[in-house]
């Protein structure tokens, strides 16, 4: 499998320090992805973290 986009061992937490996921592995193919999760849960973040919008 060709990987379009690859995290390994990702992790972040709110500016609190309240930790929003930790541990994230995972490859991506050039396919569709749906991304769910309760309010709050780092939906958002961890697409900004992959777009490069924060660190």
């Amino acid at each position: 499998m060709f990987a379009l986009l690859t995290l390994d061992d990702l992790s972040a937490a709110t500016p609190d320090g309240t930790p929003l996921f930790g541990g994230l592995t995972l490859a991506l193919a050039r396919e569709r992805v749906g991304l769910v999760g309760r309010n709050g849960s780092g939906k958002s973040t961890l697409l900004r973290i992959v777009a490069g919008e924060i660190g």
